[in-house]
């Protein structure tokens, strides 16, 4: 495994650990849809589906973890969650979805809620 990978594991496994801490149960991890779209965490509480996105960073000489999510990673998202909800979530339930962000700034986890209005 590559340090990117590694890194990229960690903060994923952050991300798990803080979404469970705030009562979320984890669904799937690497939610695949096709070859470039993916989602890290889908998450689940009472009747909210989350499709979450992780960003880990130790430096900010690119910008910070959060400008690095473009319009066209939320699209893809968006096409990965509907993929999740047509053929592994049960059609017979109501459920209200939501793109978030975790990002890990050198160690700092940061959630941000609905990226994608």
């Amino acid at each position: 495994m590559d340090d990117r990978a590694e890194k990229g594991g960690r903060g994923e496994q952050l991300a798990v650990d803080y979404l469970e801490n705030q009562g979320f149960t984890i669904l799937t991890q690497n939610y695949r849809y096709g070859r470039y779209a993916e989602i890290d965490i889908i998450a689940q509480k009472d009747e909210l589906l989350l499709f979450v996105e992780v960003r880990s960073q130790d430096t900010f000489q690119m910008g910070s973890a959060l400008h690095s999510v473009r319009q066209s990673k939320i699209d893809k998202l968006r096409k990965c969650a509907r993929s999740y909800l047509a053929f592994v979530y049960p059609q017979d339930r109501e459920v209200d979805c939501r793109f978030d962000l975790i990002t890990i700034d050198k160690g700092e986890l940061t959630w941000y809620q609905d990226i994608s209005r």
